[in-house]
């Protein structure tokens, strides 16, 4: 059954998933704020909706955007060439932030758990709650300040913007109440078929739950030091299983309309897209397999990367020929992510030996698990007798390297200034040439239809602005 509900609701997407309209139909299509009787509605099928819709908005444009600014990825042609070089335009994020307020997104979100706890169905609650945490904590990590307490509710249609704390405090509220929620179980039968992640199985989403929660501390960590704490014990209860069957993943097939965004984007527009050469550097100096997994050759056994500013044009694809194929189902929390939060904070609390130790733990890890997804040869790095500034570094570098393709790499790069945007030659990858930080950008630009229509949207935003937890 869980194949078939996929099929139907991943058909509705391939239509529009080039012009990031992820999710239509009739059911999806109404406005739930309309519905006169709640009960007449259904929860497991405004889930799944919800689902494929946050797909597209975590894994698509916004993601792009992202890897660009951390130079995991480059822009090569039209508008992502000028996102690479720090010219971005604010339609871009039209699309993206339509979807996570309207249909599928925070309007259907709010549904579902209105019907779901009146309908004493928690799990399913919880579930809906976690993936509203997930959005909502990602959005507030990309803009800054944005509406959430108003948004989506007919009584406002000019919905003030929440602060970036007064956002993922709320968010970390939602959090615990889905951790309540999935404690209280639910006399219906679980929505094993509706849940695309872990099968409503609810030990596996409270670890994610704690995982999510320490990593929306440890990004406001910069702002107050007690939260390295706070983050740490999060994490300690949060995913601690290496394998990769507890990570909270996306759910894509080989069908057609079920591959992965990033597999479709790049086999219909081969040339918009390709290697950065900041994490192409990093990956060739500590000898890394993973330069091979995660890029094609250009033309030849080596791997191209191109900077901002680059009359470079053929850097190395994304391997969509590999792992990165169309069932490639990226991580949005992970084991690996959660562990590395372990090592940051233990070395921020003093405790270098266990930050250590702990890196290279995780390197194990990861090393492992690429070899049991088929990689027999895949090696990463280890680290021996380095300690402070050094071990710092190591510890946010790895990270970078492992996190590609996750939002989460740009928080980390503001809260602690690594990856460093220099090159093998001590060439400034930033744009514009900048050594002072300046040259890369902090955030994303509001939407130009949010301009428009909201005159509580900041008007004159730059992208160089900080956010309220990246303080200068």
């Amino acid at each position: 059954m869980m194949k078939n509900i996929k099929i139907v609701f991943f058909s509705l997407s391939i239509i529009c998933l080039s012009c990031e309209d992820f999710l239509s139909g009739p059911l999806l299509d109404q406005n739930p704020n309309e519905v006169d009787d709640v009960s007449i509605v259904s929860p497991e099928a405004l889930l799944v909706g919800s689902q494929v819709t946050i797909y597209g908005i975590m894994e698509g444009y916004l993601n792009r955007a992202v890897s660009m600014v951390m130079q995991q990825m480059s822009g090569l042609q039209t508008d992502y060439y000028r996102d690479y070089n720090c010219d971005p335009i604010d339609v871009n994020t039209n699309g993206r932030w339509t979807a996570m307020y309207g249909t599928g997104g925070l309007i259907d979100l709010t549904t579902t758990q209105e019907v779901a706890d009146e309908q004493e169905k928690y799990v399913l609650l919880a579930i809906s709650q976690m993936w509203e945490a997930l959005l909502f904590s990602t959005a507030a990590d990309l803009w800054g300040d944005i509406p959430y307490s108003q948004a989506a509710n007919p009584e406002f249609a000019e919905p003030k913007f929440d602060s970036q704390q007064e956002v993922h405090m709320a968010v970390i509220d939602l959090i615990d109440d889905a951790i309540e929620n999935f404690g209280k179980g639910q006399v219906f039968s679980l929505p094993t078929d509706h849940d695309f992640t872990f099968g409503a199985d609810p030990d596996k989403w409270i670890a994610a739950a704690h995982t999510l929660k320490s990593r929306i501390y440890l990004n406001w960590a910069e702002v107050n030091n007690d939260y390295y704490q706070i983050a740490l014990d999060e994490a300690e209860i949060g995913i601690l299983d290496p394998s990769g069957a507890s990570d909270w993943t996306a759910l894509h097939g080989a069908a057609i309309a079920e591959r992965s965004v990033w597999f479709q984007f790049t086999l219909s527009n081969t040339d918009y897209m390709g290697a950065g050469k900041l994490l192409v550097d990093m990956l060739e100096r500590d000898n890394d397999s993973r330069l091979n997994i995660y890029f094609l050759g250009s033309g030849t056994t080596d791997i191209v990367g191109v900077s901002p500013g680059d009359s470079i044009q053929n850097a190395s694809m994304l391997n969509i020929t590999g792992h990165y194929g169309m069932q490639w189902e990226p991580e949005f929390v992970s084991w690996y992510e959660n562990s590395f939060i372990q090592a940051e904070c233990h070395y921020k609390l003093g405790n270098e030996g266990l930050a250590l130790a702990k890196l290279n733990e995780t390197l194990d890890g990861i090393e492992q698990r690429w070899q049991g997804l088929g990689f027999s040869n895949a090696s990463v790095p280890r680290y021996s007798d380095i300690s402070g500034e050094e071990l710092f570094a190591a510890i946010m570098n790895e990270k970078y390297k492992a996190l590609f393709l996750n939002m989460q790499s740009w928080s980390d790069w503001r809260r602690t200034g690594y990856p460093n945007f220099i090159d093998s030659e001590n060439n400034s990858t930033e744009c514009g040439g900048a050594s002072d930080g300046n040259g890369v950008p902090r955030r994303l630009l509001y939407p130009e239809k949010e301009k428009a229509s909201n005159p509580n949207c900041p008007q004159n935003d730059g992208i160089y602005d900080r956010l309220e937890n990246d303080p200068s």
